[in-house]
């Protein structure tokens, strides 16, 4: 029997938005909620809980991205013809299924952190605001996190480009070697 794979990139933006979904609370609730976030931190079961949580949402967000960056996929994947109708099938002809997994869990991280970035920035603004923390620390929040969703959103746009280059390339390669194949198979029976 196998298990299934458990995906880290999944609990990473699960993470980031169970602290979205915590800050969200705590802007509703005030200072009653800490000794909840106290109380999960110090103990293990409900630490394990929120794990699971962590995953399921970051089932849910990623599902989420991809959808908003089906567009931007979808408009990357025309420059890059690909016979394949899997590209994946390409990678493991050329034994580099494990990078081209690793490359396309990096793009689900990329997609995901630039969707919770762009939220985070919003309910963290607002937090500051709300708090009265002053000028400069609502500044450096903005910063901080506009800079986050801007890195991860070009981060996530040159993974997906390389990705589809290589994989042009390496079907490419393989495509023409099919036809040197044949050709020399051609010329030997003549």
């Amino acid at each position: 029997m196998e298990t299934t794979k458990l995906y880290v990139e999944y609990i990473v933006v699960g993470m980031e938005t169970l602290a979205i979904i915590f800050l969200v609370i705590f802007i509703i609730i005030g200072n009653a909620f800490l000794p909840i976030i106290k109380y999960c931190i110090k103990n293990i079961v409900p630490s394990i809980i929120m794990l699971g949580w962590c995953y399921i949402l970051g089932l849910i967000v990623d599902r989420i991205a991809d959808i908003i960056y089906d567009k931007r996929k979808m408009h990357i994947k025309e420059k890059y013809p690909i016979v394949a109708e899997t590209s994946i099938i390409v990678w493991e002809h050329f034994k580099q299924d494990a990078f081209a997994t690793f490359t396309l869990s990096r793009i689900r991280l990329m997609r995901s952190t630039a969707l919770n970035s762009f939220a985070m920035l919003i309910v963290c603004t607002y937090a500051v605001r709300k708090y009265h923390c002053g000028w400069k620390i609502t500044m450096l929040t903005v910063v901080g996190f506009l800079t986050m969703a801007i890195a991860s959103d070009l981060a996530h746009f040159n993974l997906l480009n390389n990705y589809y280059k290589k994989t042009m390339k390496l079907e490419n390669s393989y495509l023409n070697k099919g036809d040197v194949k044949s050709s020399e198979k051609a010329s030997s029976q003549s």
